[in-house]
């Protein structure tokens, strides 16, 4: 018996998949044709099940497709345009990272990545958090992904943010 959903989380789930759908379904791999979301996004779903897997997946994608190269981690935010007005298409996010981590292994037990490729991009992410900029132990709440170097939140927010570092671990 299909279980059945109610409306509110149908319609959260549908918000959200068309606002970030467009985002997370463009793949980064080189081996095959790239396909637009709207060619990878099924007109329909066999059941509500289905459908909450597909938004699960590809939400995934943001963490996995789109992570940050140098560290592993999840990006503050992504252009399709490519354009970055703030010069931030390097800036890492560590609480949204934190949320990524989890997503990576939820992804590695549904099988949506090989759980061999979902490890090594945990050691990456593991090895990167160890050499970056740490104030007490606390990680700040942006890390320019290349270096590893603090990238400050504001004019006076330049160190360690406890409330992202805990959503981080």
């Amino acid at each position: 018996m299909q279980k059945k959903m109610e409306p509110f989380l149908v319609l959260t789930a549908l918000f959200i998949s068309s606002l970030f759908l467009p985002a997370c379904n463009n793949s980064t791999s080189n081996n095959k044709e790239e396909a637009t979301p709207q060619e990878a996004r099924p007109a329909s779903f066999a059941s509500d099940d289905a459908f909450l897997d597909f938004i699960q997946q590809a939400h995934l994608n943001y963490m996995w497709e789109g992570a940050e190269a140098t560290s592993g981690l999840a990006p503050e935010r992504i252009h399709i345009d490519g354009e970055y007005p703030q010069n931030d298409a390097d800036v890492v996010t560590t609480g949204g990272s934190g949320f990524g981590i989890a997503g990576l292994i939820v992804g590695m037990e549904r099988g949506f990545i090989p759980r061999e490729e979902g490890v090594t991009r945990l050691h990456q992410i593991a090895d990167y958090l160890a050499a970056a900029d740490r104030f007490h132990g606390v990680w700040p709440h942006w890390i320019h992904g290349p270096t590893g170097k603090v990238k400050p939140f504001g004019k006076k927010d330049n160190g360690g943010d406890l409330v992202e570092s805990a959503f981080l671990m």
